[in-house]
């Protein structure tokens, strides 16, 4: 609630504001959806039912262009010459199994000018343009996967000369592959951005610029005991081809970001970082320092699913003999309500013993809690009740598992709280047999998802049922 109310202040008592892609006087873009890096996509999009608001600042130094009376860029001295302020505010929605969409509402803040001459300047601050985006995830699960990116930018900057007078909107495509193992992350993204320049601007020495090609890279590191990602990312743009007023370096732009992401709690991570050009070109900084936080909040959808049951070998037929009864089939299996719902792309379960595997998801654990369990789920463990009261069985093992956040100590005690108050459920309440019921905990050392995002640790926090007939 603290964090709404700090939020709704900072649009309230400044300008929303973002990066400047459009404009082409900067290259940092964090992601709508706030997965995994901090401007490169992965293949993973937001569950359906989840949300991503983002808010992002950065500074950067000397990243505004000068130019000579023929057009020819001016080389930069080791000082200060301009300074500028602008950030993006992000939102990000999950729709479907494997498509996300997002909006990014760009605005410069402030500029600090020390240079006179022909120069890229923005002549008031404010929104500089309006993108959009959606993501289709073509394949893959929660270890990696590739993916399509397709966005639009309008850019809304008058006599910007980077897009020309009246341009029309840019659009970009652009290839996602990422693979997690273990803890480390790793993606990269080329891509092709399409322009439609308007006419080249009136007394500015310079052509609007041409199509581009896109890439960057990324490699995440996932320190669960500090609740922290480390992330180094690379991104680039250059052109297709050259303008007459312009070298392909000149109008190129490519950076190297060095940042951190810290899951503050369950719903709220914070971004702190800098990067620094690679080349020096038109919008590459000599250096920028960059901070964002992510809000995300939601509940995956769900779809019913009926209890599979392991299928025994049919007999062999025999003989009826005279008289016997007609063997009548067995009573349908119960349905499993929502709460025991499996989402459409939930990992699966690490392979172990039992004949059936149900979990029971995170719609009704609250973090740092097992005692509102039975309360939220009952209507669901009632039903596995009584499954098993009319399947009959041996032994069912509970398995408690938590997220990442938390020492170990503390995860592996929760867990095992959270499974022993539903057995207590099962055998007080709904009077099962004690010594049929096992309880184990896991804590945090079974994950089936990435514990570096929120829709990851919400899929990790579970009880498992392991049911052998």
């Amino acid at each position: 609630m603290k964090f709404k109310l700090a939020l709704i202040l900072a649009l309230i008592h400044s300008p929303i504001y973002a990066n400047v892609t459009g404009s082409d006087l900067q290259i940092f873009n964090a992601t709508t959806n706030g997965l995994d890096f901090v401007t490169v996509h992965s293949s993973e999009t937001l569950i359906p039912g989840i949300a991503n608001l983002g808010l992002f600042g950065n500074y950067a130094v000397n990243t505004l262009p000068r130019y000579d009376e023929s057009g020819a860029t001016v080389a930069r001295s080791n000082s200060v010459q301009d300074s500028v302020l602008a950030s993006d505010f992000n939102f990000g929605l999950g729709l479907t199994r494997n498509i996300d969409m997002g909006i990014s509402i760009p605005s410069v803040v402030y500029q600090d000018i020390k240079d006179e001459g022909a120069r890229g300047e923005f002549g008031n601050t404010g929104v500089t343009e309006i993108r959009a985006n959606v993501k289709y995830r073509f394949l893959g699960e929660a270890d990696g996967g590739m993916a399509v990116v397709a966005s639009i930018n309008q850019n809304l900057t008058q006599n910007n000369p980077f897009t020309g007078s009246n341009p029309g909107p840019i659009l970009n495509l652009e290839l996602v592959g990422d693979i997690l193992l273990y803890r480390t992350a790793f993606a990269v993204n080329i891509g092709y951005r399409k322009r439609n320049p308007g006419d080249p601007v009136e007394s500015f020495p310079i052509e609007p610029l041409q199509d581009q090609v896109i890439w960057s890279g990324a490699i995440s590191q996932h320190m669960p005991s500090l609740d922290t990602k480390v992330i180094f990312e690379v991104f680039a743009a250059s052109p297709v081809k050259e303008t007459n007023t312009g070298s392909s370096r000149d109008v190129s732009a490519s950076e190297a970001l060095l940042g951190i992401k810290y899951d503050y709690d369950r719903n709220v991570a914070i971004h702190l970082g800098a990067s620094t050009e690679m080349s020096h070109g038109t919008a590459s900084p000599d250096w920028r320092a960059y901070t964002g936080i992510n809000y995300v909040t939601g509940h995956y959808t769900k779809k019913k699913v009926k209890l599979t049951v392991k299928k025994k070998p049919k007999p062999k037929k025999r003989k009826k003999k005279t008289g016997s009864k007609p063997q009548l089939p067995p009573p349908p299996l119960p349905v499993i309500p929502e709460s025991l719902t499996v989402p459409d792309n939930y990992p699966p379960e690490p392979p172990g013993v039992g004949d059936d595997v149900v979990v029971l998801r995170d719609v009704n654990f609250a973090f740092d809690s097992d005692y509102k369990v039975v309360a939220g789920a009952k209507e669901a463990l009632d039903t596995l009740a009584d499954h098993l009261e009319k399947r009959g069985y041996q032994k069912v093992i509970i398995e408690g598992h938590t997220d990442s956040l938390g020492s170990d100590d503390y995860n592996i005690n929760l867990g095992r709280r959270r499974a022993q108050t539903i057995r207590n459920y099962l055998v007080k309440v709904k009077k099962l047999d004690a010594s049929k019921i096992k309880v184990l905990t896991y804590g945090e050392f079974r994950p089936i998802a990435d514990n570096g995002n929120y829709q990851g640790r919400q899929i990790n926090r579970r009880v498992v049922f392991r049911i052998l007939y």
